[in-house]
């Protein structure tokens, strides 16, 4: 495998960007001081809360359920490891989240439902919302220890504002659960980014730019030969908070598929941060996740250009972790799992930024769209 052309992605920053925040939009509107909790609505909670605690290394955190005084008609699990909490919810007898839950599950399947965020202020996010005009989906619920609301995303997906008491429960009706210290030995630590696909990219930068105040930092035009792409990351100004968006830009790309599959633009992959990749990595091939494969000669490359590495390059190329330099001090390692539903639609990143890395792994497209496009043709969608 060679690495990336200019043929195969065009790479800009800085001054070419055209979807910075619009003038008079302050950089934070909504006061988000980190991403809260991913919801993902799905057929069989307890299945994929544990899916996550034996693959992934997390621990139970939280749940809900009509014996916890919950009468919306939902059964939810809490999962997490250091900042990162994935809430898995399933319809449970009737009410108003159970009819939600089994209406987005008939036309989804499983994925994610919600990206959550922490606020200073709750007062403060909500007047913004109402003054930029989009669509409140949950109203204002306050209590002494939670409040909240929810506003309209792309597509199905939804955006919930959090601001809570210190120590107080996950959300009303839920029990915290006690889980010990975070010392598994995956040491996932965080959520380094969250990528979107979307019909129209456009439309969901300027989106994010006004309102949440995100600037674009880089995009990406991607063109295998097979299939293409094209993608923008919008960001919080502090580079706390990445969010890629792509869409297709040819009629078999994976982004396409993706659409079709999911029946409307959604998360596409979640990027988790370990700070030591190689036995995070070889802890969860051994609990049986399963990554994308690239060739062998792709590590061949590695070394005339990477330069010099700090990992061993025997433990990259049996773990298949992907190497890429973004900058004179600072690399990224990755490694993508395949799809973890049974629709070819959501996936998981494992990243590892070294010194100072910002980047997405631009030098290895050529090798994970190809890797992607070769699921693809099993499927028989390319």
């Amino acid at each position: 495998m060679t690495p990336i052309t200019t043929e195969d992605a065009e790479v800009h920053h800085g001054p070419e960007i055209a979807h910075d925040i619009p003038k008079g939009t302050p950089d934070n509107p909504l006061g988000i001081r980190g991403i809260d909790h991913l919801e993902f609505f799905v057929d069989d909670a307890e299945a994929w809360a544990e899916y996550h605690v034996n693959k992934l290394g997390l621990r139970r955190r939280a749940h809900t359920d009509a014996s916890t005084g919950n009468k919306s008609g939902r059964k939810a699990i809490l999962v997490g490891q250091g900042r990162i909490n994935f809430l898995f919810a399933e319809a449970q007898g009737s009410g108003p989240d159970a009819d939600l839950i089994k209406e987005h599950f008939k036309k989804h399947g499983n994925g994610v439902r919600d990206i959550a965020f922490k606020v200073k202020d709750i007062d403060l996010a909500h007047e913004h919302i109402k003054k930029v005009g989009v669509k409140i989906v949950r109203p204002m619920f306050r209590s002494p220890e939670f409040s909240a609301f929810s506003f309209a995303a792309y597509g199905d997906t939804i955006h919930t504002m959090i601001q809570r008491k210190t120590g107080s429960a996950f959300a009303p009706n839920y029990v915290n659960l006690a889980g010990g210290m975070d010392d598994d030995e995956i040491q996932l630590m965080i959520i380094d980014h969250i990528v979107a696909n979307v019909e129209n990219m456009d439309e969901w930068c300027a989106y994010y730019a006004k309102v949440f105040g995100f600037n674009e930092s880089r995009h990406f035009d991607i063109n295998t030969g097979r299939s293409a792409l094209m993608s923008k990351v919008m960001g919080a100004k502090e580079g706390y908070i990445k969010m890629p968006i792509n869409e297709p830009s040819s009629k078999n790309s994976q982004i396409q598929e993706y659409l079709d599959e999911y029946k409307s633009a959604g998360v596409q992959h979640i990027a988790l941060l370990t700070n030591d990749i190689v036995p995070t990595v070889r802890a969860m091939r051994e609990r049986g996740m399963k990554f994308l494969r690239v060739p062998g000669t792709y590590f061949d490359a590695v070394p005339a250009r990477m330069g010099k590495i700090e990992e061993d390059l025997n433990d990259l190329r049996e773990l298949g972790v992907l190497v890429d330099r973004d900058r004179e001090d600072g690399y990224l390692l990755q490694l993508f799992s395949k799809p973890i539903f049974d629709r070819p639609t959501l996936f998981y990143e494992v990243i590892q930024r070294r010194g100072n890395s910002e980047g997405f792994g631009e030098g290895n497209f050529t090798a994970l769209f190809e890797a992607i496009e070769r699921e693809q043709a099993l499927r028989g969608s390319l």
